[in-house]
């Protein structure tokens, strides 16, 4: 069988959860073996700059070790690694398209994002690639996380005084981070907003993901005034919060 490595993500962002490490990557080898490439949970920017300090875990074949995990130091360890590097490198030599500040379609100019939403390029001007936002710190990236395509900036010959930031990648439809965090914060106040009943949170999710990922449905309006009926039973501060992500689209 040969080696598959599936990256998980290139770019860190630091866990919010103190028990938790970073996925990296999960790599297949050896008839099928998994084993799982994990990062410092602080760790933040690209994910090759943290090479010596991931970890490649397996779980534990111990029927006595309750699902616990094996970590390789090993020579299967540098086997591993080398095989994440390169699917990096690989990853990263191919979002290396920029041509002039333009998106490699050659309509839209290149956009450079911090992960929390802050635009830091998008006026059509060369960047280097993986800077930290001067507003909050956070990484910046140029390119979907999950399909690897670049983001949209503006127009090549339009103004980009009035660009909005865009939630969505638009060849695969992922959230992208800034996004993904807003989702999961409305998330958790729907599930813990003790006012709405299971079927109202769940009717309220399944609505307001339609809204945020097809914006430009005829059925929009709708769902939008949906939403706002159903969250008449809910607290004040998780009301507020859906309403105002509401507005992004």
């Amino acid at each position: 069988m040969a080696v598959k490595v599936v990256i998980e993500s290139a770019i860190l962002r630091g866990s919010q959860d103190d028990q938790c490490l970073q996925p990296v990557a999960t790599v297949y080898l050896d008839g099928g073996n998994e084993f799982r490439v994990m990062a410092p949970l602080k760790a933040t920017g690209d994910v090759l700059d943290w090479l010596e300090h991931l970890e490649v875990r397996q779980s534990s074949q111990d029927p006595l070790s309750f699902g616990g995990d094996v970590i390789i130091t090993n020579g299967r360890r540098h086997a591993i690694m080398h095989h994440v590097k390169t699917a990096l490198e690989r990853r990263k030599a191919e979002a290396e398209i920029w041509r002039d500040g333009t998106n490699p379609d050659g309509r839209y100019v290149a956009a450079q994002i911090c992960l929390r939403g802050h635009v830091l390029n998008v006026d059509g001007t060369d960047f280097e690639r993986g800077e930290h936002c001067p507003q909050c710190g956070a990484a910046s990236i140029d390119a979907c996380q999950d399909c690897n395509v670049p983001i949209r900036g503006g127009g090549v010959f339009e103004s980009t005084s009035n660009y909005k930031l865009p939630n969505f990648c638009h060849k695969c439809g992922r959230p992208y981070p800034w996004m993904a965090d807003r989702l999961q914060t409305a998330r958790e106040l729907l599930y813990h907003d003790d006012q709405l009943t299971l079927e109202d949170r769940e009717k309220l999710w399944d609505v307001l993901q339609y809204v945020l990922s097809n914006p430009k449905s005829d059925l929009v309006p709708a769902k939008k005034k949906l939403i706002e009926i159903s969250l008449a039973k809910a607290g004040a501060y998780t009301r507020e919060f859906v309403l105002d992500l509401k507005t992004l689209v």
